[in-house]
């Protein structure tokens, strides 16, 4: 048996290693969900995964396999996962829902020297979409995915992964925003009638056709609270009717709203901004795809007690491109951005402990990137974080997982990702586990709870997993609703 001070002395070093880490490296990469049995426990698995799988999510576990002794652990000689794929994608501050609006605009026209009576719609659509950006700095989409495969032969365990977290974040131009080719307009030249496709429109009085009494009445009295004077009021009011006449569309239920930012926006611009074909709204795509081959131990200390740990080669792609966002397609976009990058390489040291009392309850603490690796402009901070697990019998699992550093949510933005998360596992006659959880992002309210599920078919040798997660919170693009965060995940293993 091994000595108790030997012990205390193992356990303090590596506990004050891996908590001097998350407390002098408090921003991390998010910790990714991998594999199908994760993603539908509600991503708690650190004290729950008993395959290869334990390479990434503890590979303290390593220390217990083969073990005769143990019913959980211990009987696991050798396993192998064949291949294993997670993706998902999260849009933050609705910001798919404003995007989408640009999709819908009709740009031919809108920066050309003269506005027609047709573009006026458009390019008050436009810039109604860009007031909605005001002031949202977390305004983002995400594409998160990975993949792996490995073998576990006893104690040792050798792997590949690939990951994939890469953000869109925008950048938006509110000053060059001119209907026409002058280098700065006036709010009197954005309200000229004649500017705006509408010569015969009266500035005198409005003589609105298409839209109505109130709506008219609603959008004059929010012009007055600017200050403009009644000349420029119903000038402007006018041309808008005009366009939308001449377009032979009815007024969008929102028209005073669109008409009325786009009034803010000139009134902001007026004087100082140039034309819309020298706005310099962006998309700056950034990111990192990581691919690591870890080559992992465990030991176990005790009957209760292991560590184990993982050494990693880490080659990266770091992605960092910024594109034209009003001119350029959202797909073709990520596409360009995704063939542009810089390579890296390095290594990474991961350290996980198991703790066990009795044979049901089981606490778990990993470490990961301890030595906060670097690739270029993005630096793999450390992780750290802590799982539980309850096991009610031989069918049914319970655990929970928790971060315990606030990592960035993803590469490219600003906002912060600190995961908790709970589920359950129900083995069904051996052959059928029937998995559901819930997790929630605790640095951020936007994307509320994400609920999760899954099942595992064992096949003899094989076993087939799939799990899912949907955030309860929508957003929406192109008029349908979808939700704010939504993974899936699918793996094929084989167990001995």
């Amino acid at each position: 048996m091994i000595n108790r001070t030997r012990m205390s002395l193992v356990l303090s070093i590596f506990t004050a290693f891996i908590f001097f880490q998350s407390t002098s490296t408090v921003e991390a990469g998010e910790w990714q969900i991998v594999g199908p049995r994760a993603l539908g426990m509600g991503g708690a698995n650190v004290a729950v995964a008993n395959d290869e799988t334990a390479a990434y999510w503890n590979p303290g576990a390593f220390g217990f396999f083969k073990n005769a002794e143990d019913d959980y652990y211990g009987k696991r000689r050798w396993s192998a996962t064949l291949s294993e794929a997670t993706v998902g994608a999260q849009t933050h501050d609705d910001f798919g829902e404003t995007l989408s609006k640009f999709t819908e605009i009709n740009f031919d026209g809108i920066d050309d020297n003269n506005l027609t009576s047709d573009k006026v719609t458009d390019f008050i659509s436009l810039l109604s979409a860009l007031e909605e950006f005001r002031g949202r700095e977390n305004q983002s989409a995400s594409i998160i995915a990975n993949a792996r495969m490995g073998v576990q032969a006893g104690h040792f365990g050798l792997g590949a992964q690939v990951s994939l977290d890469v953000s869109a974040t925008p950048n938006f131009d509110f000053n060059n925003l001119g209907p026409d080719g002058t280098v700065t307009f006036t709010i009197n030249e954005f309200t000229d009638p004649a500017r705006l496709g509408c010569p015969s429109c009266s500035t005198a009085s409005i003589t609105a056709s298409t839209l109505t009494t109130g709506q008219t009445n609603a959008i004059d009295t929010e012009l007055t609270a600017l200050g403009w004077s009644p000349t420029q009021r119903n000038g402007y009011i006018n041309s808008v009717d005009n366009g939308l006449t001449q377009a032979g569309v009815p007024a969008p239920a929102d028209i005073v709203a669109q008409t009325v930012n786009a009034a803010r926006l000139a009134n902001t611009a007026a004087g100082t901004g140039g034309p819309l074909s020298q706005n310099q709204s962006t998309l700056r795509f950034k990111g990192i795809a990581l691919m690591e081959i870890p080559l992992t131990y465990g030991h176990a200390i005790s009957n209760n007690l292991s560590i184990g740990g993982n050494l990693k080669y880490m080659k990266a792609r770091v992605y960092d491109r910024t594109v034209d966002i009003l001119r350029q397609d959202f797909g073709d976009a990520l596409d360009d951005a995704l063939d542009q990058y810089e390579e890296k390489s390095n290594f990474g040291i991961d350290l996980g402990m198991l703790y066990r009392v009795g044979d049901s309850f089981r606490v778990g603490l990993v470490g990961k990137n301890l030595n906060a690796p670097k690739f270029g402009s993005i630096k793999e901070e450390a992780q750290v974080r802590t799982g539980i697990a309850y096991q009610a019998g031989k069918s049914l699992t319970l655990a929970a997982d928790l971060d315990l550093t606030k990592n960035d949510a993803s590469a490219g933005n600003t906002l912060k990702s600190q995961n908790i998360g709970a589920g359950l596992e129900f083995d069904m006659f051996s052959f059928l586990k029937l998995r559901g959880g819930i997790y929630k992002n605790l640095a951020e309210s936007d994307i509320g709870l994400v609920y999760t599920a899954g099942l595992g078919l064992n096949l003899w040798l094989l076993q087939v997993d799939i799990g899912a997660a949907v955030s309860e919170d929508k957003t929406k693009i192109d008029d349908s609703d979808i939700w704010e965060e939504a993974r899936a995940a699918f793996a094929l293993t084989m167990l001995f």
